[in-house]
């Protein structure tokens, strides 16, 4: 659970007992998001770097090593190296703990490296032809649980790259032969994106990276649809994930849903308009900038008018 969550159940609690006002519960609340984190000492930085060069040789000597020895080594003993390697960084991420900024994140690298040697291993001893599916579940596992531990940047982005291509894989897997699996990797991206949207705006997840990676994923969806020719649907997903994006930005105001909204609707007028007007060029570019303009001016307008009614309630 973030720091945040943790707040709010607290206050929560506390406004339940009628130990607080809900008013200063929100006054709490808005003082903890306007706080900044004190920031990290220079001898902790220097500490920090130490540890990540430091662990970038490691691995550097461990590739050169087993490179140059790996057809002499067995399966098994392939994979007793790089399940020893990812019980080690697992265990040296626990012993650093999350009690500054600085280890958080270096607990974070140490959680996605034993997650990268985690599927390594299953890799070696489940080996396929096809896709490596049940060994990057496993790193998917390793990674989920680094990031229960430490909610690092690092560890959101180590996370969402697992869940990304392991959904991928396991689409591929499951589909019969022969079958056309496109439509079912953007349905899965579909509901990535619209899944992540709503565990970062619960604040399971980092807000800046989670309304990234939420709206990227819904326009990607979106244009797997238009390449696959499914141009209704495209159409349909983009006034979607506009609508959505477009929702959750009144009422966190974060950028990566604005430009999510604002991308998701110019790109799909101008891809309606390129296809049902025979691919006329000068009309896409010319509602491209409408739809930019009134975009942006629609938002602007309907926060500043929201913040204006919020102070005049105050």
């Amino acid at each position: 659970m973030t720091d945040a969550r943790k707040l709010d159940a607290a206050l929560d609690g506390l406004v339940h007992d009628g130990s607080l006002s809900a008013d200063q519960a929100e006054l709490v609340r808005e003082r903890f998001e306007s706080t900044d984190a004190p920031s990290d000492s220079r001898t902790s930085v220097l500490a920090e770097i130490a540890g990540y060069v430091g662990g970038a040789f490691l691995v550097i000597a461990i590739a050169i090593i087993t490179a140059t020895r790996w057809d002499a080594f067995t399966q098994w003993q392939r994979a007793v190296l790089f399940g020893a390697l990812a019980i080690i960084l697992f265990s040296l991420g626990l012993f650093v703990g999350s009690l500054t900024a600085v280890k958080s994140r270096l607990s974070g690298v140490l959680y996605g490296f034993s997650a990268a040697s985690a599927t390594a291993t299953i890799a070696i001893i489940h080996q396929k032809n096809d896709a490596p599916t049940l060994a990057f579940l496993g790193g998917t596992a390793i990674a989920l649980i680094g990031y229960y531990l430490v909610q690092s940047f690092v560890g959101h982005f180590t996370l969402y790259g697992f869940i990304f291509v392991s959904g991928i894989m396991a689409i591929s897997d499951l589909t019969p032969q022969g079958s056309e699996t496109t439509l079912f990797v953007a349905i899965y991206f579909l509901l990535l994106g619209s899944g992540w949207l709503a565990l970062t705006y619960s604040k399971y997840v980092d807000e800046f990276l989670g309304y990234i990676f939420g709206g990227a994923t819904l326009f990607i969806a979106g244009q797997i649809f238009f390449i696959d020719s499914e141009r209704v649907i495209s159409y349909l997903l983009m006034i979607y994930a506009a609508a959505l994006t477009t929702w959750l930005y009144l009422r966190v105001n974060r950028w990566p849903l604005l430009l999510t909204a604002v991308l998701t609707t110019t790109v799909g007028v101008g891809e309606f308009v390129g296809s049902t007007l025979g691919g006329s060029l000068g009309s896409a570019l010319g509602l491209f900038a409408a739809g930019v303009a009134l975009v942006t001016s629609s938002l602007l307008a309907l926060r500043n008018k929201r913040e204006k009614a919020l102070e005049i309630a105050e």
